[in-house]
């Protein structure tokens, strides 16, 4: 259903031309900090070369991630029904701060809900500066020892998480949802917004919010955004607003084990170093 409803925005803003080509690095500053790019390869029905020789791969030098940021200007397009090949992931100091996902055979990059055309001959022509780096998926059923393995992977430098893992720095969470936004509204804003309303409504900090999910009007004039409220449920006791949508949970109410995937480490390597 997102999906669908990201292609009809992405078609609506380009018939309207509010979408144009874009620099899908220029957010990006790579003349401060020390950045990676790291190529995670995906599972795909269509599988294409490079994931067989090089598979997932890091790329350290600032230089070359310059040279994509100025050649990487890219016309929209939302005939984007393909899965992916890589999910190109960025990081300064070791954070994560932007993931572009790409398809080598039905030729487009998506950034975010828009994808754009993108020619496999402008991934593959930096093929040798991609390093092989190694992965691994690795399950937690215990909250503790879930937390001390994010607190001591994140002091670990050239160890990487594929996905955002600060959620798992508190026991579960809880969502709420913010109505009647103008339709393009900017969620990072909204975000901050209702970080400072619960921090002053609670007189705490000691919580992380995520978006969840948008919805548009049926009119399209308005959108609703879900947020994650993750935290401990102490927190989500002192919280008194109205608008929450599902009530607090920890991480296992619902599932048996947490899985997070490490970029840098082995499984082995990761057992020992976090031990």
């Amino acid at each position: 259903m997102l999906k669908i409803l990201a292609t009809y925005v992405a078609a609506l803003c380009l018939s309207t031309g509010s979408i144009q080509a874009k620099q899908l690095l220029e957010d990006l500053d790579f003349e401060s900090g020390n950045w990676d790019m790291v190529g995670v390869s995906l599972v795909n029905h269509k599988p294409v070369e490079i994931q067989d020789q090089i598979g997932t791969f890091i790329v350290r030098e600032s230089h070359i991630l310059r040279q994509m940021q100025a050649k990487w200007d890219f016309e929209p397009t939302f005939e984007d029904y393909c899965d992916y090949h890589y999910a190109l992931k960025f990081y300064k100091d070791g954070n994560l701060e932007k993931t572009l996902r790409v398809n080598l055979v039905c030729n487009y990059i998506t950034d975010g809900a828009f994808s754009y055309r993108f020619s496999p001959d402008l991934f593959v022509e930096y093929k040798r500066y991609y390093v092989p780096i190694r992965w691994s998926r690795i399950r937690f059923k215990d909250l503790d020892l879930l937390h001390n393995a994010v607190a001591k992977i994140d002091l670990m430098p050239g160890i990487y998480w594929y996905g955002d893992v600060q959620q798992y720095n508190f026991d579960g969470e809880f969502s709420i949802s913010v109505r009647d936004l103008p339709w393009n509204a900017s969620r990072d804003s909204v975000i901050q917004v209702q970080t400072e309303r619960i921090s002053s409504e609670t007189g705490r900090e000691d919580f992380y919010i995520t978006e969840k999910y948008w919805l548009l009007s049926p009119d399209f004039e308005k959108m609703e955004l879900r947020l994650n409220i993750y935290c401990n449920q102490d927190l989500y006791k002192a919280y008194s607003g109205n608008d929450v949508m599902t009530w607090w949970r920890s991480h296992f109410s619902e599932q048996s084990f947490v899985q997070i995937m490490v970029i840098g480490l082995s499984k082995e390597e990761f057992f020992s170093r976090v031990e």
